[in-house]
């Protein structure tokens, strides 16, 4: 009997003692750290944050230009050279070089521009941009850098003939106008009983008024004057007494004091120094 008691309290501390190791054995297991999403997505390098854009672009060395290319005299894609130029293609490049970054020119449209921007395919937009409260709701408008007007590019031989909108409001005038912007904004307000076609390219339509197809393009002052100086069958009316006045402007995300308070001080330094006139003395006169 007592050796049938030993032989079963043997086998009940092998059995505990099995039992224990196995246990220790699966403990020592189960505490092994699993690897979670978030701890592996600390392990990786986390995008540098900026107090602002105007920071991120020093630190990338460049700065996303973002204009349409067919507003001349502002904006202006060459299809020899396929380089951008004109105006505010000057003016950002003396920009970028107050920045001590390079200048990066992104190709956008008018339809498009203000969603390009939203979208951050580019840091500031350019290129004859009317400077106006509906802009200011999504994004932040810059000081103002030059004024102008609405006014009609018509041919020479007609210069006395559209003198007002009411001349230029009837059935029987043909009007050539760019999609999205503030021109086309002004011939649906204003000149609702012309017949009206739009033109995909901007810098098409002079030429096509000059031509006989359109007998007039609404447009800037300052484009009006540009095309009736490289055409002469082309006459710029009403440049002196425009149908509105307005002013351009720099177009950036809005919420970014640092940056919009740099781009406004370097606006008053051009102006200061002369080099807003010479721009214009280059690309206007």
């Amino acid at each position: 009997m007592k050796k049938f008691t030993k032989t079963i309290l043997a086998s009940t501390l092998a059995a505990t003692m099995l039992m224990t190791s196995g246990t220790g054995a699966f403990a020592a297991t189960a505490v092994k750290p699993v690897p979670t999403v978030a701890a592996e997505a600390a392990k990786k390098p986390q995008a540098k944050k900026f107090e602002s854009r105007l920071d991120e672009i020093i630190a990338r060395g460049y700065i996303l230009v973002g204009t349409p290319g067919d507003y001349k005299p502002f904006t202006y894609l060459n299809p020899k050279t396929n380089e951008f130029e004109g105006y505010d293609i000057d003016a950002m490049k003396e920009f970028a070089k107050s920045l001590g970054v390079e200048a990066r020119f992104v190709q956008t449209s008018w339809p498009t521009l203000m969603d390009d921007l939203l979208a951050n395919k580019f840091d500031i937009a350019v290129g004859g941009v009317t400077r106006n409260t509906d802009r200011q709701k999504k994004a932040h408008m810059s000081d103002p850098y030059i004024m102008f007007g609405k006014a009609p590019l018509i041919r020479a031989v007609d210069k006395d003939k559209y003198k007002s909108v009411a001349d230029i409001n009837k059935p029987e005038v043909r009007i050539g106008v760019n999609p999205g912007g503030t021109n086309e904004k002004f011939v649906r307000e204003h000149l609702t009983k012309a017949t009206v076609t739009v033109e995909q390219n901007n810098l098409d339509i002079p030429g096509l008024v000059a031509s006989g197809k359109y007998d007039v393009m609404i447009t800037d002052t300052l484009e009006a004057l540009v095309y009736s100086k490289a055409d002469s069958r082309l006459y710029a009316a009403l440049t002196d007494n425009p149908f509105t006045k307005s002013e351009k402007a720099y177009m950036i995300h809005r919420g970014d004091t640092i940056f919009a308070n740099y781009l406004d001080l370097w606006m008053d330094e051009m102006k200061l120094q002369g080099k807003f006139d010479e721009l214009y003395n280059k690309w206007v006169k």
